[in-house]
């Protein structure tokens, strides 16, 4: 009987559901890579700088607001000033190359009442991939630019506005009004 058992959860263990078919391509490195120093970046001690403590001593009791004569933390030395910028230039690219659809969404109907919330994959080029969910469940989402289609929950119709779009929701033959917002 133990057998039998053993049998059975090792049955259900490989009946797992096949996932999703995605139209997007297969992951390749990124155009705009993360943040990589030059080896030679900020190595050098800036002209006028004086040899000082980088680190504070490690607290031996507690320390009250008035002991502090000068700023809370020591000022970033280069190195930490140069990977700073970095990491936010390279997210500034990476949101430049992202298309218009990119990001979360929710989408409302004529009256601002939320239908679904959208999360996107806006490549810039090529299909808009992402997700969708309301009360009674959640599923994909593709887009070619022009129609929004929610697997299983209809399809709108893409008209660019000034703070987001708007479009002809259709569900099972029946259209109306919806628009996309970005949520607060």
């Amino acid at each position: 009987m133990s057998g039998f058992i053993v049998v059975a959860f090792a049955s259900l263990l490989m009946q797992q559901a096949a996932p999703h078919p995605s139209t997007q391509a297969p992951y390749r490195a990124p155009a705009i890579r993360p943040f990589e120093p030059a080896p030679d970046s900020a190595r050098e001690q800036a002209q006028g700088d004086a040899e000082g403590d980088l680190y504070r001593r490690p607290l031996e009791a507690p320390v009250v607001v008035e002991a502090y004569v000068r700023s809370y933390e020591f000022t970033p030395s280069d190195i930490e000033t140069v990977y700073e910028q970095g990491v936010a230039s390279a997210e500034i690219r990476a949101d430049q190359s992202a298309g218009p659809l990119d990001g979360g969404w929710r989408m409302v109907d004529a009256a601002g009442r939320p239908l679904y919330d959208l999360v996107l994959s806006d490549p810039g080029v090529g299909p808009v991939e992402g997700g969708w969910r309301n009360r009674s469940g959640w599923g994909p989402a593709t887009s070619d630019g022009v129609v929004l289609t929610l697997d299983g929950a209809g399809a709108l119709t893409l008209e660019r506005t000034a703070n987001g779009w708007r479009g002809t929701l259709t569900v099972d033959g029946q259209t109306r009004p919806a628009a996309l917002i970005r949520p607060d």
